[in-house]
């Protein structure tokens, strides 16, 4: 869900957020701020904001802090031992 006049990104992590730009993941291998996911262009990103924890994204590692890569519908992002899958409706 997106506020009008927020940007339409959301951030993923351990860390409690205000709701909707924080969903916050109970797990101790998920990074305080782990993942943000962005909507630009008609499409979703996924980028890693944890400079000592991949995001894993269809087994492929965003190893690098800013890393950013498209989701696609179905695709599962790994964050520490949480697995989430991705779909675009």
């Amino acid at each position: 869900m997106r506020l009008p006049g927020e940007p339409a990104d959301v951030i993923l992590g351990r860390n409690p957020g205000r709701s909707p730009p924080h969903i916050s993941l109970r797990s101790n291998t998920v990074s305080r701020q782990h993942a943000r996911l962005r909507f630009a262009n008609g499409m979703w990103f996924v980028s890693n904001l944890s400079q000592t924890n991949p995001v894993v994204v269809n087994d492929e590692e965003l190893s690098a802090a800013g890393a950013e890569r498209p989701l696609a519908d179905g695709d599962h992002m790994e964050l520490g031992e949480v697995v989430l899958r991705f779909h675009a409706r």
